[in-house]
């Protein structure tokens, strides 16, 4: 039980606290930081935890992969997030050095 609340309750958790990290990336890449991963983290757990609680058995073993699969898109995005932030600053700094 607890793993379970640990995996419902985290990706919420770490999007909140890096909110303030947020700040570091371009305003575009921003915004789409705090729209989209708002909802991939906030409506996939709380489609996890609907499957848990309202479908039985077999859903709080769909919840459980179908968080998975939230912690895992939400990775994938930022790391996808922070590669075109890096190449879009390398891009700045390339054209004001020339």
């Amino acid at each position: 039980m607890m793993i379970g609340l640990l995996l419902l309750l985290l990706p919420p958790v770490v999007y909140l606290a890096s909110l303030s990290f947020s700040g570091k990336f371009e305003p575009l890449l921003r915004w789409l930081y705090r729209i989209v991963g708002a909802i991939i983290v906030f409506c996939g757990s709380a489609t996890s935890y609907y499957f848990a609680a309202y479908t039985g058995d077999q859903g709080g073993i769909a919840a459980f992969f179908f968080q998975l699969f939230v912690i895992a898109a939400f990775t994938l995005f930022v790391a996808v997030l922070l590669a075109i932030n890096w190449l879009m600053r390398k891009g700045k700094q390339k054209n004001s050095g020339a």
